[in-house]
């Protein structure tokens, strides 16, 4: 079933009619036009000191609070979309791939502790849109700062804490027409003398994905997100408490008959609790200790009968603990340093089946990783207008398989480990009020999965044996950029060149079965840009790009290399967007296209594995202020009802709606 773009609520009519009033002489937009690139930003990820975006020898990209509440929040993922080089995985539960590289290798943190994943399809985002305060997105090997799977990058989610006022409720909610489905979410949050806190409640059950050509049966997924937060400040001194229960289900669309993957269960139960201080000596700025235990339950439905039925299923729980520590130091004018610590012990318990006209197999393991790392990162003005960044860290990891049965019989027991140096270094140089050029090498570091390195997995497409004898994967990124501000005028753009050894793949040993082996390289080059021009039109209307050119040339290990390796080359969103009113409403609003190009993806023999034509949707997008207390934001999506497919993706979405309403109290 289609759904039809004009079925909208009156405010949402206005929306549409206030895009073209303000080319005609509507009243004045009711805020400025504000830059939604945002190089004035703080960030922390991507060098470990508080840096604005500008200045930043990474490519990184900051979405405050406002930028999210313009964009229904279907998902985490989803407001992903726009920054150059992002590219959203959408089979089953959402995931990140940056600049080309697979999910796996990107690092998701939530408040910088990150979320540990062991399978082969990468990290999912455990977390609701509607708790989220801003995010970081660092592109680019950032393993110096960030540590492990940053090899593409990293994505820092920080967390809504209190309110300026004692108590404020938040209520929201809404249509997402996409998948038919719904997000509402609560809130109350505020400050009492020296105590800050929230509490939050979000839901979403989105159905499966209407296409152009009808609905893709199954492809629904929901969501529940509960958390609490308990902040007390005395003076420079801060302490929080955190707690996290969110439960997230999914539908996997295969579109083949007999075959079909089920995901039940990707729960996460996390608990943290924190310390900030700030200005403790005239030397040390900032001291940040950070302690935390997750668990996460995991569960695996596949099914098929090719030939004669068969099932396989997968129940895992991770268990992770973790110790952060780090200091910021100013100990001479123009120099900064921050150097710290990071401990974080993970474990899987994991009980896999596997059920054919062969019989059952039962395989129960237990495995475990003990990481310990420590970095320091320093900052110096070289002159008045160049700065420098240096940064190192040290790795040591053990990983142990500690029990592993397969039909109640014991099997043998194995180990890897782990140990190096990682370096990073940044030059900044400020032409002059406004135009900054920068450059840097980085380097990355992916260690394997317990999944890669002990566990065997079968599925329909065979069985996958792990490698005790894996090595780390690893990369090394070279980077020169620009960035301009110049109030009319805001770009940032950056050309790349990652080298990248040691990835993991599984190769064919035997019929239907394969092991994971070191044996696939990659090199990779393109540019990213992101740039607004305010021309001085009426209602702020400023036009807009995020562009990203990726070329990746993957060599197997027969030796055979391409550059078909199931990347797009372009990608981005190119639009106008501005204020707009009438009478006593008004808001912004976001024209756009959005698109990529033609991809192909080759197996070591060269034979095409996948293969998408290009595409582009027109889309339209805005927020509605209706009072003081109560906004709307809208988005239409694909109006000219294309069909396309990204790449390894599912169809995407036809003509849809979505509205979310959010009042605060």
């Amino acid at each position: 079933m289609k759904t039809s773009v004009f079925r909208l609520p009156l405010a949402s009519s206005a929306l549409l009619s206030a895009v073209f009033a303000s080319s005609v002489g509507a009243q004045e937009a009711a805020r400025a036009a504000d830059e939604d690139i945002q190089l004035g930003a703080i960030t922390v990820t991507s060098t470990g000191l508080p840096t604005e975006v500008k200045y930043s020898p990474s490519s990184v990209t900051v979405l405050e609070e406002g930028d999210i509440r313009e964009i229904p929040p279907s998902s985490v993922a989803n407001l992903l979309k726009g920054v150059p080089g992002v590219r959203v995985s959408e089979s089953g539960i959402e995931r990140i791939r940056i600049r080309g590289e697979a999910s796996q290798r990107v690092a998701i943190l939530i408040d910088g502790q990150r979320i540990s994943d062991h399978t082969t399809y990468g990290t999912p985002i455990l977390i609701a849109p509607t708790e989220i305060e801003r995010i970081e997105v660092v592109r680019g090997p950032s393993s110096v700062v960030s540590g492990n799977r940053a090899i593409g990058g990293v994505v820092n989610i920080i967390t809504k804490r209190g309110a300026d006022k004692p108590v404020e409720v938040t209520v929201s909610g809404g249509y997402l027409g996409a998948n038919e489905g719904y997000r509402a979410s609560t809130s109350v949050a505020g400050t009492l003398g020296n105590f800050d806190y929230r509490l939050g409640l979000s839901q979403s059950d989105l159905g499966n994905r209407q296409t152009p050509e009808g609905e893709l049966d199954p492809s629904g997924s929901e969501d529940r997100d509960l958390n609490a937060f308990i902040g007390y400040r005395m003076g420079n001194h801060y302490i929080g408490l955190r707690a996290q229960d969110y439960d997230l289900a999914a539908d996997v669309y295969t579109g083949i008959p007999n075959f079909s993957i089920e995901l039940p269960k990707r729960d996460l139960r996390k608990y943290s609790t924190f310390y900030e201080g700030e200005n403790l000596t005239p030397w040390m700025s900032m001291l940040k200790v950070s302690a935390y235990t997750q668990e996460i339950e995991r569960q695996f439905r596949n099914s098929s009968n090719f030939g004669g039925p068969s099932t396989s299923t997968s129940d895992d729980v991770q268990d992770t603990y973790g110790l952060q520590a780090s200091a910021n130091f100013e100990f001479a004018p123009g120099h900064r340093t921050v150097v710290g610590f990071e401990y974080e012990n993970d474990s899987m318990f994991s009980n896999k089946v596997s059920t054919s006209t062969r019989g059952t197999t039962t395989r129960v393991s237990d495995a475990s990783i003990e990481t310990f790392s420590a970095f320091a990162q320093h900052e110096m003005e070289l002159s008045s207008a160049l700065t420098g960044t240096f940064g190192l860290r040290y790795y040591n990891v053990d990983a142990a398989l500690d029990s592993y049965l397969v039909n109640g019989a014991a099997q043998t027991l194995s180990q890897n480990k782990d140990d190096r140096f990682l370096g990073s270094a940044g030059l900044v140089y400020e032409l002059h009020n406004g135009a900054v050029l920068r450059g840097s090498i980085s380097q990355g570091y992916t260690y394997p999965s317990l999944s890669q390195l002990f566990l065997t997995s079968v599925g329909a497409g065979g069985t996958v044996i792990g490698n005790p004898d894996l090595k780390p994967e690893t990369a090394t990124n070279y980077e020169l950029g620009a960035r301009i501000d110049q109030g009319n005028l805001v770009l940032d753009a950056a050309v790349f060149y990652t080298d990248s050894d040691d990835y993991i793949t599984s190769v064919t040993v035997a019929p239907r079965t394969s092991v994971y082996q070191n044996v696939n390289k990659a090199r990779s080059y393109g540019f990213e840009l992101a740039a607004e021009l305010d021309p001085g039109w009426a209602n702020g209307i400023r036009p807009y790009a995020n562009i990203a050119y990726v070329t990746r040339k993957f060599t197997y290990s027969n030796g055979y290399t391409t550059a078909d390796s199931g990347t797009p080359k372009w990608s981005g969103d190119l639009g106008v967007r501005g204020d707009w009113a009438l009478a006593n409403l008004g808001g912004t609003w976001d024209a756009f296209l959005r698109g990529e190009s033609s991809a192909t993806q080759r197996s070591s023999s060269g034979a095409v594995a996948d293969e998408t034509a290009g595409w582009g949707t027109v889309n339209l997008r805005g927020t509605v202020d209706l009072t003081e207390t109560v906004s709307m934001s809208v988005e239409l999506g694909n109006l000219f009802d294309k069909s396309y497919r990204s790449i390894g993706q599912i169809d995407g979405a036809g003509r849809n709606a979505s509205v979310f309403l959010t009042a605060k109290f």
